[in-house]
């Protein structure tokens, strides 16, 4: 009798598990599709009665999570409590621009907050390709990438990049979290993520920090479910200690 090894024992657990509400994703992961396509440049104009009428809620909260992050929030700041307000207050213009609804804010600032405009899979035979994300015009993504906090843990590194890519880590799980009502997926989406970045040699390897940092976003998706008022930086203050991410297991 042949052994089933750990890590499919544990996908078999986490598919006979998935409550009924991981159906909620679909919708969301269709527009985030749509808008990393480029509808927002090519399809419509702002302000278009297709806009208006036709036009997706999680596009229009995403393009208004674009245009505040590039106009109108502060500069980045090396002070870690600074860093830590700018991200809240991205927290709290997503749930005015969706009217409160917690699951289009989170997921429109997951897509606001990416800092890059392409990726670089290296792929076999062919090696390493670039692709773009068109969904922004390159003009605009460079203002609002130059905007995103980046300095809000005592370890971010000190570069012109920071922590800005762990934005989309801590939003991205947060928002699995609330609407699957389960830290196991997000939690094993996130595994899965750093396994493919290294496995296609992407702009960073498997990192336990970011596993570390996803499960801060959990905790955040997941208070918000339960009907707390909570803020990201209620989370993201956490210390990231070195002996709990040497512990964290990928398989």
């Amino acid at each position: 009798m042949t052994s089933v090894s750990g890590r499919a024992k544990s996908s078999v657990m986490l598919a006979q598990g998935l409550p009924k509400r991981v159906l909620n994703l679909i919708p969301g992961i269709l527009s985030a599709s749509i808008l990393l396509l480029g509808y927002p440049k090519n399809v419509r104009a702002q302000g278009t009665i297709w806009q208006k009428l036709f036009e997706p809620k999680i596009i229009s909260v995403t393009n208004e999570l674009r245009s505040f992050i590039r106009n109108d929030l502060p500069p980045v700041s090396h002070n870690r409590n600074v860093e830590l307000k700018h991200i809240d207050m991205i927290f709290e213009q997503g749930m005015k621009y969706s009217k409160g609804d917690a699951a289009v804010a989170l997921l429109g600032i997951s897509i606001a907050v990416l800092n890059r405009t392409y990726i670089t899979p290296s792929l076999p035979i062919i090696g390493r390709v670039w692709i773009p994300l068109p969904a922004e015009d390159s003009a605009l993504a460079a203002e609002r990438i130059r905007k995103l906090p980046r300095y809000f843990f005592n370890d971010s590194p000190d570069d012109k990049w920071g922590d800005s890519a762990k934005l989309v880590h801590f939003f991205g799980s947060a928002y699995l979290t609330y609407e699957t009502g389960t830290r196991a997926l997000p939690d094993q989406i996130g595994k899965w993520i750093e396994e493919g970045e290294e496995t296609f040699k992407l702009d960073s390897l498997g990192q336990k920090r970011d596993i570390y940092i996803d499960r801060l976003g959990q905790q955040f998706g997941w208070a918000l479910s339960q009907g707390r008022n909570v803020l990201p930086s209620d989370f993201l203050r956490a210390e990231i200690s070195k002996n709990i991410i040497d512990k964290i297991q990928f398989h």
